[in-house]
């Protein structure tokens, strides 16, 4: 088989993860690694394949196989360490099982994401897996393990910006994977005295925030991301 065919099949796959059609990734990643048997993204590809089937003995070949070749790939390293861990609890969905998308006004929010990231990072991505914050010049960021995923809209950034610099923080997790309409679902966890009253979600997005007084730190407090299973890394 040569290079451009195992690109389409590697498409292929990652157009399958996407759709969640689980068996149908397992096969195209398992034929590609016939080809090329040591390809990282195609081990991780198949290990969170068979993980989502509940399939978790393959799941941790898999991801097993992806350490021996390189011993600090992330993807794998969260994989293994969430299904040892749903062993132990007799569970068997990686991420859902603690996972609640019921909007509560002001303090939760399903957010769709702009200047989505390149598709095969949604590929490796789970409903329900927690993501990261981080504010950039004038957006807030969404990344898993430095792997840009997108943006928040600019008129919740900017909101959450402000409420960040001021002490809020927040958890946060993929709602939907879909390369093309991606959504996150954010928690406030923490608010501040400083603004204290004021929601993070406003039902009328025209409501402005109230000024900081001056003299006030704008730095930037460290983003909570609590991860359920794992939690303090």
């Amino acid at each position: 088989m040569n290079n451009d065919n195992i690109a389409d099949l590697q498409q292929e796959a990652i157009k399958a993860s996407i759709a969640k059609k689980w068996n149908e990734a397992i096969a195209i990643n398992e034929k590609i690694l016939e080809n090329t048997p040591d390809d990282i993204p195609t081990l991780n590809r198949l290990g969170i394949a068979y993980s989502m089937q509940g399939t978790n003995k393959k799941a941790t070949i898999s991801f097993q196989r992806v350490l021996e070749i390189d011993s600090h790939n992330p993807i794998a390293k969260n994989n293994l360490a969430r299904l040892k861990i749903n062993k132990k609890q007799g569970l068997a969905n990686p991420y859902l099982q603690t996972v609640s998308f019921i909007e509560e006004p002001g303090k939760s929010k399903v957010v769709p994401l702009v200047s989505q990231g390149e598709p095969k990072i949604f590929s490796s991505l789970n409903i329900g897996e927690p993501v990261e914050l981080s504010l950039s010049k004038h957006k807030v960021k969404v990344s898993r393990n430095n792997e840009f995923i997108g943006y928040l809209p600019d008129n919740l950034s900017s909101r959450l910006m402000r409420l960040i610099n001021a002490g809020y923080k927040y958890k946060t997790v993929m709602k939907s994977v879909n390369a093309k309409s991606p959504q996150v679902f954010i928690l406030e966890t923490k608010s501040s005295k400083k603004l204290k009253g004021i929601p993070s979600f406003p039902l009328d997005e025209k409501e402005h925030l109230p000024s900081l007084s001056a003299g006030e730190s704008s730095e930037t407090p460290p983003l909570e991301i609590y991860d359920p299973l794992l939690g303090d890394e």
